[in-house]
């Protein structure tokens, strides 16, 4: 593995060190407890018919209170799951949107007034350091994710399904 690999590694495991997932794990679930632990709302929303413009399949919005993630509707679980981890490692990774990004968030609805908008960042292309960073990044939070701790439930179906869990595969949530 390769210094920036590590670094990125090192990244995503100090965001997320505390958080706990819910089994079986959801991208809902998982945004949800990522929210919890950042002290920061973020909102998953599918992005509406481009009506032939060409957006991106995955848009981060962040206001100064909350992160919107917003996605292409129409894909299988796994593509939109890489797609919103893709937007949470621009987050986790600080990256700032350009301008040509920024031009977006006119073909987008109403509710993102342009004026509360902190910064935008949109998956166009990979041929940028950031988006190559990105996407790797969201490799490895799927790799992450399988192995983290599942939130805790005081009822007995929750603790039977992470001895459930624990038994089917004996190296997740080892930590």
């Amino acid at each position: 593995m390769g210094e920036r690999e590590s670094r990125l590694w090192r990244v995503c495991e100090d965001a997320l060190r505390d958080v706990r997932v819910q089994r079986p794990f959801t991208t809902e679930s998982f945004c949800e407890a990522l929210s919890a632990q950042r002290g920061r709302q973020l909102v998953l929303r599918e992005l509406p018919d481009s009506d032939g413009l060409r957006l991106p399949c995955g848009l981060w919005v962040a206001y100064p209170d909350e992160d919107h993630i917003w996605h292409i509707a129409a894909t299988s679980q796994r593509h939109r799951q890489q797609v919103v981890f893709h937007e949470i490692a621009h987050m986790l990774l600080d990256h700032k949107g350009s301008s040509a990004v920024s031009s977006l968030l006119a073909a987008l609805p109403p509710e993102i007034a342009p004026s509360r908008v902190s910064a935008v960042f949109g998956r166009t292309n990979y041929s940028t350091d950031q988006e190559h960073d990105a996407e790797l990044t969201a490799t490895i939070l799927g790799e992450i994710v399988d192995q983290l701790p599942t939130a805790s439930s005081t009822s007995p179906h929750g603790l039977l399904d992470r001895v459930d869990a624990t038994m089917a595969h004996p190296r997740r949530n080892c930590r």
